[in-house]
């Protein structure tokens, strides 16, 4: 079993981790709040109980420093906190041993004893050095079966360093030119194969040529895992998306492209909404699955925004506002979103 620990340094080689309960009734507690520096750890056992407002408040009691040789005090430990008193002891000396890190850092005790630093500069390289060991199924296997939590993080690294080389390859491709739709290495089938970068979790793409729908549709449905269906219409980065109206001091107006691009998805929407119960049918005729086309939602991809003023961002949320189950959102955002997915999503420490 593994356990995480979060340190604070308050001081140069110096850092405090949160308190460790050892016991608590209804009214009191005993608390042992650990400091640790290269020599070791020490701490403070404080007792609290319950004020009048039912919050917890420090007992006021004597320095132990500061009691005279008649004097004394007394704090009974029962085994079973005693236990946990050594224990977090030892897992803090672990640490002591590793050297303490400046700032916010969190450590990993292993069953073994062993400690791990992970910190935002050393954790993905960290699990890519795992990953990169060609281990076998069975130690997967056997990973999964003796320690769940740690194959867990184990997979969730291996997701997130996918996710971050997906971003900077998207990054990499704002820099180049590359067609709409007319190539295997088109923006079309780049956004369809990532598309998590909307911030939505979708089964695989139905396509219009397999159920066998005509009209004007989408190549492509995008089925949530809620069920329902959504629609990407992806334009170049190079548009346009928003033009200043000249006659309007302040006032924003659609470019060419994506007023194009709205209007298509306006007929898409209106198409699916007639031929609904049709499409619901083949698609579970032919993919075996249920989905409700009702009311979808729709992505409009055009364009960039990274040079925007505040009032051209204010244009575009406002005439996005304006639209009904459509939003326009730029490449320059997707960037954003999915740069959110890799610093926001699961917690890496191994």
């Amino acid at each position: 079993m593994t356990d995480t620990i979060s340190t604070l340094s308050v001081g140069r080689d110096f850092v405090k981790t949160k308190g460790v309960l050892l016991e608590q009734t209804s009214d009191t507690a005993l608390v042992f709040f650990p400091e640790i520096h290269p020599g070791g750890v020490r701490g403070d056992l404080i007792r609290f109980k319950k004020n009048r407002s039912d919050e917890w408040e420090k007992i006021p009691e004597q320095d132990f420093r500061k009691l005279q040789v008649y004097q004394g005090a007394h704090i009974e430990l029962g085994t079973q906190q005693l236990r946990k008193l050594t224990d977090e002891v030892q897992k803090r000396e672990q640490i002591s041993k590793q050297g303490v890190q400046p700032g916010l850092t969190k450590y990993v005790v292993a069953e073994e004893d062993k400690v791990i630093i992970v910190d935002d500069k050393n954790k993905i390289p960290l699990i890519q050095q795992v990953l990169d060991k060609g281990y076998s199924t069975d130690f997967w296997k056997l990973l999964i079966i003796s320690h769940p939590d740690l194959a867990n993080k184990l997979s969730a690294g291996q997701l997130q360093m996918q996710r971050k080389a997906v971003v900077d390859e998207l990054k990499e491709r704002l820099t180049r030119s590359f067609p709409e739709t007319a190539s295997a290495d088109s923006w079309q089938n780049w956004i369809y194969l990532h598309n998590w970068l909307f911030g939505v979790n979708y089964h695989d793409p139905i396509e219009k040529q397999r159920i066998n729908i005509t009209g004007i549709m989408p190549d492509y449905l995008f089925p949530t895992l809620d069920q329902f269906v959504d629609i990407l219409e992806i334009k170049l980065p190079s548009e346009d998306i928003i033009l200043q109206d000249a006659s309007h001091n302040g006032s924003w107006v659609w470019a060419e492209a994506s007023n194009y691009a709205i209007g298509q998805i306006v007929n898409y929407l209106g198409e699916i909404e007639r031929q609904r119960l049709e499409i619901e049918r083949n698609i579970r005729n032919v993919y075996g699955l249920e989905f409700s086309l009702l009311k979808p939602r729709a992505f409009i991809l055009i364009g960039e925004s990274f040079d925007w003023t505040l009032s051209k961002k204010e244009g575009l949320r406002k005439l996005n506002n304006s639209l009904h189950g459509i939003e326009v959102i730029s490449y320059t955002d997707l960037v954003k979103r999915g740069e959110v997915f890799v610093d926001f999503g699961p917690d890496l420490v191994i």
